[in-house]
């Protein structure tokens, strides 16, 4: 297959026969290379529902753009950034023109969603693991649609996600409804929700006890995943979805992995680890267990404290990457609550089994919150 779903070798009457050919909602697209430069600049043809417009994108000084004020390092970037808004355009992009495929996942078959029952309305995350629209499915009603129309991850790893959702059943984690995979790009369709717990924090105020509530229920979640002897490997705020009345819904199972019976999972270089959130032995020994999501959760502790902000303020990735390597770990927030203070320490410790598990970190919790 192509690198990018969303790209097209096709010429500019072929791109507007695709796009006229079926009643696409506005905002579907395809890129295609230049007939005039190709190699060098690309057109995006794009559908607001009713008309067919045309967008050149440039590329100069390895940069993609189509107007100079905002330009991006890759295409991928571009149409992420043309999802979250339309930024000049009639509107923001939504779904490519699929290409036909086949590639089966073993998807019960009533599971299977088609594509033509979806409708996305708005792209409420977009980042190198996928995008993640708010959406309607026909006989369902509001859902969250998972695509990776603007990554570089494989339809295989990407559906390995929908295989661990389907294997999950707890309150707290995030419930899948379905998958369509009948043609790029696949979508993974699940409950909705109102937001991410990291949009959560940095619009509201949440009281301390609020934040414990919330805790808590992600602390039932990873007990559950550790009883099903599953392994995260991407605890974050971002990472944590809220529903009706701050339910939470732990989400992003992308790096997920299941250990088989092994106390840890051994990371490849290719695995793309989110290096703030990643404990020292994932940097040292390339390896991950339940007690790197505990270090994790302390990093997500620490978010919760600070109302959102990015951990490890003022450093790269790569500088914390050899710092934790080293033993550093972040200053426990001034003014930082109980029990959220002793928890962080505990779940910063170097060595991997002098921290808490799970069930030790929720009954510390639960006995706070009576």
């Amino acid at each position: 297959y192509y690198k990018h779903v969303y790209y097209h070798v096709v010429s500019h009457d072929d791109a507007e026969k695709k796009l006229r050919q079926a009643d696409h909602q506005a905002g579907t697209f395809l890129i295609r290379d230049s007939e005039s430069k190709p190699g060098q600049n690309y057109i995006l043809s794009l559908s607001d529902g009713s008309n067919i417009k045309y967008y050149r994108i440039y590329t100069q000084n390895s940069k993609y753009y189509m107007t100079t004020h905002v330009q991006f390092d890759s295409l991928n970037d571009l149409v992420h950034h043309y999802m979250m808004e339309a930024d000049g355009l009639p509107c923001s992009l939504t779904v490519p023109i699929f290409k036909q495929v086949n590639i089966p996942i073993a998807m019960s078959i009533e599971l299977k969603i088609s594509k033509s029952s979806i409708k996305f309305f708005q792209c409420i995350n977009a980042g190198q693991f996928g995008e993640t629209w708010k959406g309607d499915c026909k006989d369902k009603g509001p859902v969250i649609i998972k695509t990776n129309i603007a990554t570089n991850i494989v339809q295989e790893t990407f559906l390995e996600e929908a295989n661990i959702l389907k294997k999950l059943n707890h309150k707290n984690i995030i419930s899948l409804y379905g998958a369509c995979t009948e043609s790029y790009p696949f979508y993974i369709v699940t409950e909705p929700i109102n937001g991410s717990l990291k949009d959560y924090l940095t619009t509201n105020n949440p009281t301390p006890a609020e934040l414990v509530a919330i805790t808590i229920q992600v602390t039932d979640g990873m007990m559950y995943l550790g009883e099903q002897d599953y392994i995260h490997c991407d605890l974050r705020a971002e990472n944590i979805l809220l529903g009706d009345h701050n339910t939470v819904k732990i989400a992003n199972f992308h790096l997920a992995r299941h250990l088989n019976g092994n106390k840890y999972w051994i990371a490849k270089k290719k695995d793309k680890l989110a290096k703030k959130w990643t404990a020292p032995e994932g940097y040292t020994l390339n390896r991950l267990s339940i007690k790197s999501d505990v270090w994790s959760f302390g990093i997500l502790l620490w978010e919760l404290v600070s109302k959102g902000k990015e951990p490890y303020p003022g450093m790269t990735d790569e500088e914390v990457k050899e710092a934790v390597s080293k033993g550093y770990h972040m200053p426990i927030p001034r003014d930082c609550p109980e029990p959220f203070k002793l928890l962080m320490m505990n779940c910063w410790k170097q060595n991997e089994y002098e921290r808490p598990n799970f069930i030790h970190i929720f009954n510390i919790l639960y006995l706070r919150n009576k």
